[in-house]
């Protein structure tokens, strides 16, 4: 563990540095609209680079000093991401609905849980996995499919995705109406503890006359696929748990992989990491797969559109920002927002105050909202769907005037450059919440336990969140990653 403390430390000092701290803070919706001589003060000299280098996308031995450090140390820093090989065959998806990165994901996963359960030589008539943010359920019916006899609960904090899985079980698992269906959904707020009371309800009704007294505990696998927000690390907490009535049970493995670390809750993003709110945002990018393989090297369409939609926004809201006086319509919005799951009726709901520096949610911005993708066609296209959605006339002169090339090239760099920080912002993510499972797994006394980072699905396949935590008796060294 000393080995990922110490690059867990390296991490942290890049992340804390005075440049990084100013992208990490900044978003184009605030450069765009903030006097050049502010910008240049945090920027330094690449500021006058990216503002000139109007075509392509220059060599690196073309950039200035301390944008080329950055780039190396990004390069040194970020976590390999290769998917590793996994033995055997893959089990095969057969459901429709499922996008070809879905299924990627899915049949990869449970070929690996189950590789998990044959290691640990687990009998699966008497192991019990629980899918923590189950959704609709295509991971909880593939492992249901290889593993017919292993008793599964799927938890989800929206009744719609748990009454969707159930349809799907319906038919494509039918069963005469006397027996029970194949796996038991609960849909409950998902917190360490209501995880830790729901599982042990379950497994009490489940064997409600326990089990032989000379059987050892019945072992638990907590499985997450995309574990969205606070999941991973409400998933962690439940680590060490044991039941101490009739039916003894334990936490034996888990499995999960992260996902949108922008939702999570304040103050948990990770017990000894301390960000700004924009730096979980940047979390999700995947700029090693940016690039086509033409020659020389393009952003590939993806790309481009994703760029032009926040540089887009941005000049928007700039020219918004200059005419503010003269617009028909008061932009306003109550601060904060709800908590993810707010749906769920039965869930307490408090809005609370955000830190969004840097995460460019202006109330022009939060009033024009999420655009169809053929809303970025061209810039003519682009202010006429913006006027219809915010009900505001802009004029003709925003429709026809120059889009201010050199600014949107500028943009476009500088939240280039945002995103290319964002890999280290989650490898830091993962190998904190690595470290913690570690010291929690010590406190617990369970030295019977080992732990992993596991490099599940090809990130190509547009499987950006790939990295799966992993925590079981025995690991394989043909899939673990050293």
């Amino acid at each position: 563990m000393h080995g990922t403390i110490k690059k867990l430390g390296h991490l942290h000092a890049f992340l804390i540095s005075s440049l990084v701290q100013f992208l990490l803070r900044s978003h184009p919706n605030d450069i765009a609209t903030n006097p050049e001589a502010d910008i240049i003060q945090g920027c330094g000299e690449w500021f006058y680079w990216c503002r000139e280098k109007l075509d392509g996308w220059p060599e690196i031995s073309t950039l200035p000093g301390d944008l080329r450090n950055i780039l190396d140390e990004v390069r040194s820093l970020q976590l390999d991401r290769l998917p590793i090989s996994l033995e055997g065959d893959f089990p095969q998806i057969e459901e429709t609905g499922m996008s070809p990165k879905k299924v990627h994901e899915v049949s990869r996963m449970v070929a690996y849980i189950i590789q998990i359960i044959r290691i640990n030589k687990w009998d699966p008539s008497v192991l019990r996995i629980v899918d923590v943010g189950a959704g609709q359920g295509y991971l909880t019916r593939s492992l249901k499919a290889q593993l017919p006899q292993t008793k599964i609960l799927a938890l989800d904090a929206d009744e719609a995705q748990t009454s969707g899985a159930q349809r799907w079980e319906r038919r494509l698992l039918p069963l005469p109406s006397n027996e029970n269906p194949p796996i038991t959904h609960k849909t409950i707020h998902v917190t360490p503890e209501a995880l830790y009371s729901t599982i042990d309800t379950w497994i009490t009704e489940e064997s409600p006359e326990g089990i032989d007294a000379k059987q050892e505990m019945l072992p638990v696998l907590l499985v997450g696929l995309h574990a969205c927000g606070s999941l991973t690390p409400d998933v962690i907490k439940v680590l060490g748990q044991r039941s101490s009535g009739k039916t003894q049970w334990r936490i034996a493995s888990m499995v999960v992989v992260g996902c949108c670390y922008n939702l999570m809750n304040p103050g948990e993003s990770s017990p000894t990491i301390d960000l700004p709110v924009s730096a979980y945002h940047l979390a999700a990018q995947v700029p090693n797969h940016w690039l086509s393989s033409l020659s020389p090297p393009t952003p590939v369409p993806s790309v481009k559109l994703a760029l032009r939609k926040v540089t887009w926004r941005a000049l928007l809201g700039k020219k918004l920002r200059l005419n503010i006086d003269h617009l028909p319509i008061e932009i306003n919005l109550t601060p904060g927002r709800q908590l993810p799951w707010s749906r769920l009726p039965t869930a307490k709901v408090h809005n609370f105050e955000l830190n969004e520096e840097g995460t460019g949610a202006t109330p022009e911005m939060r009033r024009l909202g999420r655009l169809k993708d053929t809303a970025y066609t061209d810039w003519e296209t682009f202010v006429d769907v913006a006027e219809k959605k915010m009900g505001i006339d802009f004029g003709e002169k925003v429709k026809v005037v120059d889009r201010d090339m050199r600014t949107e090239r500028l943009l476009e760099c500088f939240h280039t450059l945002r995103c290319l920080v964002g890999t280290v912002v989650e490898s830091a993510i993962i190998l904190d919440r690595l470290v913690w499972v570690e010291e929690l797994l010590k406190s617990e006394g369970r030295a019977d336990l080992r732990t992993s980072l596991v490099n599940l699905f090809d990130q190509t396949t547009g499987s950006g969140r790939n990295v799966a935590i992993v925590v079981a008796p025995k690991v394989s060294s043909l899939t673990e990653v050293q």
